[in-house]
């Protein structure tokens, strides 16, 4: 259960934002904080990468996203290897009966209308360079955890960054330590207000290793970061890491396609993508399904019953044994949403942590993740996942609630979230 200190509201009307804030204007727009001085360097960086692209087309979606069309076997990833197969076919997505009902949100170029590329190309998303502030470094830009370096920490059993007074890093977090080649969950969508453009927020699963005694992963959700997309809407996220998140570079680790790992094999749904619609606060509640495998080598990702592509476990095994990475196995998994607070505006942030509701609004206000499970063997075996009571970092500004091996038709869940300070 919450374990805040302050008093809790307990009728909607009190609440402060008893309203979809999904429109609140943000605090720092370009024109504010935008001078420029890493322009040069990040359009350098970008423009590199999509020359080395073999296009075959060029489209824009109705949101106004470019995707380059490039021939699924030329991607810069698989470093002249043929693509890999999936574990299996795409499925279809069953939403639990019962008194909480949501619908899966989709994404702009699995429309009918959407105009998509040549057969046998995968989209790519080009960087949307325009709407970004250049105030930070390329490396910030490609960074989870900037220059953590020996700054990771152990909370609640897991290595992150540690939260402070002023940021940057602050949790609703729940993780299982288990060995585990996999997992899967169903994350509710809300389109939550950031603060400054260099803010994110973030739902997301994670599968991680550290046998070597620090942190490799893979993570995926969604994510909204104005300086990472050049809009303030959530977007579908990829990260992973080999080395505890000191570096971001080709097969090193980093977002999206930012750099080299990711292979995509789906022609519908991409990195970066926008869905729609999100949840309304007190209204319609849509959600994505976000699934983890390791398969043959490759850490598969399927999102809302598609296989996108995957991860190659080579990416982690460098010149260390096989069975001591993430390339052979996970010893932990976490599902949990976080915020990143740039500390572009004095004190502590008032971005929000999934819909801005505390966790005890619960259906229709709060942020949840549901039907959470853990791969248990190499041939897919599912069991309920079970993240405990959960922990969070700044209770006075994000909380959990959790509900594990509940019984009930969303199995393990929790609620989670909150207004910031």
């Amino acid at each position: 259960m919450a374990r805040r200190t302050v008093v809790k509201k307990t009728t909607l009307t009190q609440y402060p934002r008893a309203k979809d804030i999904s429109g609140l204007k943000r605090q720092k727009e370009r024109s504010e904080n935008g001078d420029g001085r890493y322009e040069g360097e990040i359009r350098d960086y970008f423009e590199r990468r999509r020359k080395r692209l073999e296009i075959a087309a060029t489209t824009t979606t109705p949101f106004g996203q470019t995707i380059d069309w490039i021939p699924i076997n030329s991607q810069p990833s698989l470093k002249g290897t043929k693509i890999a197969e999936p574990p299996g076919e795409n499925v279809l997505i069953v939403i639990p009966k019962g008194e909480r009902i949501d619908s899966l949100a989709r994404f702009e170029l699995e429309e009918d209308k959407a105009e998509r590329g040549p057969a046998g190309t995968v989209p790519f998303l080009r960087k949307n360079l325009d709407g970004l502030s250049f105030r930070h470094s390329l490396r910030h830009l490609l960074a989870r955890y900037e220059n953590p370096g020996k700054q990771l920490v152990l909370m609640n059993g897991h290595l992150v960054p540690p939260p402070s007074v002023d940021g940057p890093h602050r949790y609703a977090f729940t993780s299982q330590s288990r060995l585990c080649f996999g997992g899967e969950g169903v994350l509710s969508a809300f389109d939550p207000y950031c603060e400054n453009s260099d803010d994110f927020s973030l739902m997301q699963i994670a599968v991680t290793n550290s046998d070597l005694g620090f942190l490799q992963t893979v993570e995926a959700g969604w994510q909204q970061r104005k300086d990472s997309y050049g809009d303030w809407h959530p977007h579908l996220f990829l990260y992973y890491t080999t080395n505890g998140y000191t570096d971001d570079d080709d097969d090193v680790g980093g977002y999206n396609e930012d750099v080299d790992g990711w292979v995509q094999y789906d022609d519908r749904v991409h990195p970066g993508a926008l869905s729609s619609p999100n949840s309304t606060r007190g209204g319609a509640q849509f959600c994505m399904q976000i699934k983890f495998q390791l398969y043959r080598d490759n850490w598969w990702l399927m999102c809302n019953g598609r296989w996108l592509g995957y991860y190659p476990a080579r990416l982690f095994m460098g010149n260390k044994s096989v069975f001591s990475t993430l390339g052979d196995h996970g010893d932990r998994i976490a599902f949990y949403g976080e915020i990143y607070d740039s500390n572009d505006m004095p004190g502590k942030t008032r971005s929000d942590m999934g819909s801005g509701y505390w966790p005890e609004y619960g259906w229709t206000w709060s942020a949840y993740q549901r039907n959470l499970m853990v791969q248990t063997s190499r041939a897919g075996d599912l069991d309920e996942y079970d993240g405990g009571l959960g922990w969070a970092s700044d209770p006075d500004m994000y909380d959990i609630e959790t509900h594990m091996r509940s019984g009930g038709t969303w199995g393990s869940y929790f609620w989670m979230g909150g207004p910031g300070a």
